[in-house]
């Protein structure tokens, strides 16, 4: 979102080809978390993205993909996430058995669980999406949507993005520390996915936040700063956490990962 904006004279004419250059290295950080998730499932025998967040991210790519984004590149790149979404979802779905065998009823209905998710969160997400479109949200000088002056959708980007974001890393911080082992997760994916929130989500509203103040007063307001800020937070607490579940985990012959009190009872299941 923004590719489409035009500046008035005062902004400086870097902001939209930097913005757009820092959305391109940062979704491609992106995907390649995306990638490095599927991988890691199939490794591990596990799900490295919760389950609420993977639904959320997933209906989020599906609306702005085929309703909000207007640009070919946008398309194509919400397009591609989609694409390499189903990975993710596929490994949930074939290994959940192992992370929820505590709970047969979720085990055996998760993809059930997941569907009804994801349709609730495409809900959110387009009533939110249409809402803002149908009401010219936001709409000032240099934001255009559909050829003309109208609904700023940086800023529905931002708001919507936001929350997707702040949910997925406190979920990813909570489900690290419940299971105890980072099955479905690594260093290179939380590496990917900080890097690229920092680069193609801070570092675009905070570039234009600085540069075009008028239009982006948004991304300092107090809201906004709980959302991200607690993101951050939690970002940066997860090497830690990460660091220190690795060192009591055990990876078992299949290549499953269990806390080491847990080693016993699955090599009794297994006999």
């Amino acid at each position: 979102m923004g590719s489409n904006d035009v500046p008035p004279p005062h902004v400086p004419s870097h902001v939209v080809p930097i913005c757009n250059l820092l959305l391109q290295i940062g979704g491609g950080l992106w995907t390649l978390c995306y990638l490095l998730f599927v991988r890691e499932s199939f490794r591990s025998r596990s799900y490295g993205m919760p389950l609420f967040a993977l639904a959320l991210n997933f209906s989020w790519e599906m609306v702005y993909a085929f309703y909000v984004a207007e640009s070919p590149l946008e398309k194509s790149v919400f397009t591609l996430w989609l694409i390499i979404d189903c990975g993710m979802v596929y490994g949930m779905i074939k290994y959940a058995k192992h992370e929820w065998a505590h709970s047969p009823i979720i085990a055996r209905n998760i993809g059930m669980i997941f569907a009804a998710m994801t349709v609730v969160a495409i809900l959110g997400h387009w009533t939110f999406a249409k809402w803002w479109i149908e009401n010219d949200m936001g709409k000032r000088e240099g934001k255009f949507y559909n050829g003309a002056v109208g609904p700023d959708t940086t800023e529905l980007g931002f708001w919507s993005a936001a929350l997707c974001q702040v949910y997925l890393s406190a979920a990813s911080l909570c489900q690290l520390v419940t299971r105890q082992h980072s099955g479905g997760v690594s260093w290179p994916i939380w590496g990917a996915r900080t890097l690229g929130s920092v680069i193609g989500f801070y570092f675009v509203y905070g570039w234009n936040w600085y540069f075009w103040r008028e239009a982006h007063e948004y991304v300092m307001s107090p809201f906004a700063m709980f959302l991200w800020v607690s993101s951050v937070v939690c970002d940066c607490a997860y090497p830690y956490a990460l660091w220190r579940i690795k060192k009591t985990e055990k990876v078992l012959p299949d290549g499953r990962k269990v806390h080491a009190r847990d080693t016993g009872s699955q090599n009794e299941k297994q006999l």
